[in-house]
């Protein structure tokens, strides 16, 4: 996995919003999102897993991007499936860390926004 064919990889400093999770075959999956009205002004991700993670990563990262929050909450694993041809039977799990991650992340930005 290189990266820097994703638009949407890396750590962002001071997120609204992160989340991370260990997935069952070890690989690790971030996200971090900030927000303005409600709606995802930027979103990155970051992984050491596979290729297969990271696509999946990159995948949920375009789907959320520039929604709001309601809208994001969406996004799900069998979108990023469906979004990604040919994504090996024994490799659909990372589509479930992406999209679990995701919602952890935006769960975050709602519990955060609770107590401010």
């Amino acid at each position: 996995m290189d990266p820097s064919d994703f638009q949407h990889f890396g750590r962002l400093n001071d997120p609204d919003s992160c989340a991370a999770i260990k997935g069952v075959c070890g690989d690790e999956m971030e996200f971090y999102l900030v927000f303005r009205n409600d709606r995802i002004h930027d979103i990155r991700f970051y992984t050491d897993g596979c290729e297969y993670t990271g696509i999946c990563g990159e995948t949920a990262a375009k789907l959320a991007a520039g929604r709001h929050i309601d809208d994001a909450m969406g996004v799900s694993a069998a979108m990023i499936r469906k979004e990604i041809p040919g994504l090996p039977e024994d490799h659909i799990h990372c589509s479930i860390l992406a999209a679990m991650t995701l919602m952890k992340a935006l769960a975050d930005y709602l519990y955060r926004k609770s107590i401010t």
